[in-house]
């Protein structure tokens, strides 16, 4: 018996199956995502400076804690909620792939290849252990100190998204070593931190600030650069509060393979652009370090801040490739 072929029938059933297929893969991958959200709101950091050696620590009468933890010395349970938060909050702004963390199963940022030691800096809730602000930055995986501009050098995450050295194009006025450049990363708050009154914002910002730059002071070898991307209205344009030189290359095209899970960070952002920034060291750093306990003590904070941002006189510079 042959086949026959009817015409003038409905849509085959076929369409309608891979919708419905596409729908149900949708609805679940929003409902992990609302999982993975709602199990990050409740985690806690809770105990974390009585479990780790601390490079920083500040305890505030008001219940605001400050803590910097190297990745080295994090118990693995903190280190889980940390990158459970990390992601959770990549996931609310998208520049985390949902498609990518569900086809994974993840519920924490996997570890980053190519990354070296990492310094999480944390400003938190003493009762509660909620992460309120974060930032964190990372060193070189070199083994050896090499040259920043040595072909053998490993490059940093920007470097790689950006697809060059960025030693290459901005011209340095000391010899440096990749052990003495760091990457900034993950500048991020707790959503709900953006319903606080500006001086709460401003107060938690300039903490953070304090326990970042009191850690660069004592690492070795001290730190002169940090190297990073953003956009410059919002990442880039905030070095320039407490850094006096930053120099942003123009020109590149970012991106990661789509099957990466920071992959739509480059394509939900607008332009986003690698920089490299001087790191003051010695009295310049330890004056910094003066000028924001400064601020954090006037009676008027954002005085003191805007004291602080005009005596660093940060500027942009720029190269264009």
């Amino acid at each position: 018996m042959t086949a026959r072929t009817v015409t003038g029938g409905r849509p085959g059933s076929g369409e309608r199956t891979a919708e419905a297929v596409g729908s149900g893969e949708d609805a679940r991958r929003a409902r992990y995502v609302a999982h993975v959200l709602a199990l990050h709101d409740r985690m806690s950091l809770a105990g974390l400076p009585e479990e780790t050696e601390p490079l920083y620590l500040a305890r505030r009468p008001d219940g605001l804690t400050v803590v910097a933890v190297p990745q080295s010395r994090l118990p693995e349970r903190y280190r889980l909620a940390i990158y459970g938060f990390r992601l959770a909050q990549y996931l609310r702004s998208r520049f985390a792939s949902d498609r990518v963390a569900f086809a994974r199963g993840l519920f924490a940022e996997p570890l980053g290849v190519g990354h070296g030691e990492e310094i999480h800096v944390i400003g938190m809730e003493e009762e509660t252990g909620a992460i309120l602000r974060y930032v964190s930055v990372i060193g070189t995986t070199d083994t050896a100190p090499l040259p920043v501009t040595h072909p053998d050098r490993a490059l940093f995450p920007c470097e790689v998204a950006h697809g060059i050295n960025l030693f290459d194009h901005v011209p340095l006025d000391e010899p440096v070593t990749g052990t003495e450049v760091w990457e900034i990363k993950r500048l991020m708050q707790r959503p709900s931190e953006r319903d606080t009154s500006p001086a709460r914002r401003l107060r938690l910002s300039l903490e953070l600030m304090l326990g970042f730059y009191t850690v660069l002071a004592g690492l070795s070898p001290q730190p002169k650069l940090l190297v990073g991307d953003g956009e410059e209205g919002l990442a880039v344009r905030r070095l320039t509060r407490s850094l006096k030189d930053v120099t942003v290359i123009e020109g590149t095209r970012p991106c990661l393979p789509e099957d990466d899970l920071l992959f739509p960070a480059y394509v939900e952002r607008a332009v986003v652009k690698p920089f490299v920034a001087r790191v003051p060291r010695g009295e310049e750093l330890a004056e910094l370090v003066r000028w924001l306990g400064r601020a954090l003590d006037a009676t008027n904070p954002l005085a003191g801040f805007q004291q602080l941002v005009g005596r660093v006189g940060g500027e942009i510079r720029r190269v264009r490739i």
